[in-house]
């Protein structure tokens, strides 16, 4: 016999036996028979009562025991992967960010045995500075367990790539997934990881991205030149009608957009082109004490409408260096234009250079608004952007310090920084007099030689 109709039992049988004793009274006593009557009608409501509470056990015992079988099948299926899946990385850990189980994958994947694993948190191979990053971009607390939930919150389902660091230090990507799971009241009780090693399968798509973003480039560059001809035609033809001044803005809107395109794809170039080892450099003897005035004039010349503290400080005599004038040109006018970019009004810009007969440093420093912590290890990658708002907000795609820094080693050089948001930054480019052997060995053609 089943538990509820155990429980329903007791409750018949004294129904049936108060029955039977009110019934001997009306017998006995035919002047009580209406007391009886509504007594008989208490005891069938009773009854009744029992029944329906009865089946109400009945129902959620049933329901228990439905929800014991389900959580005991996805425990076992859950054992099940753990137990058979290698190629795959698989975590649980708990509200707080603990790790309470791995497999075998994670241990093959990561470099760290269950023992390593087990009790710490994912900070101890995931990146910290991604971490901070999604941090940062949901303002909570870069723990875990935070992003985590935040994550989940935000019904964030497609994986994600995460650099993770293996004990041998070797940085590789994982794409993984975090979802929630929880008991049988619903209440989420820790996060599931899962995830692959996509390091290897990056490296053919990044390729195949640079070759695909250089092959459309240098096919655009030709059209865009047209466009800009075109444009400072009509700017010429327009210049003395008054009655056109709408046409002239539209001209002129075409222009410095078209410019602004222009000047991309010519960072697309350069760059896939010096990270692909495709760039033939082309140096002469360059006197970098001319070239830093230069850039400097041309920013100044841009700032006009600007309240900015600009200085220049040089030193007496020239410093010829050899090098390629067009590269190291651009290097020292991208750090300008930021260091100009995020200094507001008010702010002080100032580049100076120095030397010392072997090497030259050319030093760009602000007050304006410096760069977070989180963001200072992936400053140089390819178009990346700071989540600051007011980065954001400012126009740019992301390439000018992955240019400075591909433009620089390319000459045997070194381009370091510091930062602390809120007081501002301070780049230095240093670069070689005379180019490495190992570059000039390198280069097609002989550099030429030109008197300063």
């Amino acid at each position: 016999m089943t538990t509820w109709p155990r429980l329903l039992l007791a409750p018949a049988l004294l129904v049936g036996l108060a029955i039977v004793v009110l019934g001997g009274v009306a017998v006995a006593r035919p002047a009580d028979r209406a007391l009886v009557a509504l007594l008989v009608v208490a005891v069938v409501l009773l009854v009744l009562a029992s029944l329906l509470a009865g089946l109400s056990v009945g129902s959620v015992l049933a329901g228990r025991r439905e929800v014991d079988d389900v959580v005991s099948s996805q425990s076992r299926l859950l054992a099940d992967v753990f137990s058979f899946e290698t190629a795959t990385v698989l975590l649980t850990t708990d509200v707080a960010g603990a790790i309470t189980r791995v497999n075998v994958g994670a241990e093959t994947v990561l470099g760290r045995p269950e023992r390593a694993l087990v009790g710490s948190t994912p900070e101890v191979f995931l990146d910290e500075a991604e971490l901070a990053t999604w941090a940062l971009a949901m303002r909570i607390e870069p723990t875990f367990a935070a992003v985590a939930h935040g994550l989940v919150a935000n019904e964030q389902q497609q994986p994600l790539d995460w650099p993770y660091l293996r004990p041998d230090g070797e940085r590789r990507l994982l794409s993984m997934t975090i979802s929630e799971f929880g008991d049988e009241h619903g209440d989420v009780t820790g996060f599931l990881i899962a995830g692959r090693d996509v390091t290897d399968q990056a490296r053919g798509i990044d390729l195949g991205t640079d070759q695909f973003v250089a092959s459309v480039s240098h096919e655009l560059r030709t059209p865009m030149a047209s466009i800009l001809g075109y444009a400072e035609m009509l700017q010429e033809e327009l210049a003395d009608q008054p009655e056109s001044a709408a046409l002239r803005d539209f001209v002129e809107r075409i222009d410095r957009n078209g410019n602004r395109m222009l000047t991309l794809i010519q960072n697309l170039l350069t760059l896939t082109r010096v990270e692909a080892a495709d760039l033939q450099l082309q140096p002469e003897e360059v006197d970098l004490r001319a070239l830093v005035s230069s850039a400097y004039d041309d920013l100044k010349a841009g700032l006009a409408d600007r309240q900015l503290d600009l200085s220049l400080r040089l030193p007496p005599e020239s410093v010829v260096h050899q090098a390629d004038p067009r590269l190291v040109a651009d290097a020292v006018s991208h750090l300008l234009a930021n260091a100009a970019k995020f200094t507001p009004d008010g702010g002080r810009v100032v580049v100076s250079l120095r030397t010392n007969g072997k090497t030259s440093r050319i030093v760009v420093s602000d007050t304006g608004l410096g760069i977070a912590q989180t963001d200072q290890e992936q400053l140089f990658d390819r178009f990346f952007r700071s989540h600051q708002p007011e980065v954001q907000q400012a126009p740019g795609s992301g390439l000018g310090l992955a240019i400075v820094r591909a433009s620089v080693v390319a000459h045997g050089g070194s381009v370091t920084f510091d930062s602390e948001l809120g007081r501002g930054s301070t780049f230095i480019i240093e670069l070689p007099v005379r180019l490495p052997s190992s570059i000039t060995a390198g280069l097609a053609v002989a550099p030429p030689s030109m008197s300063a």
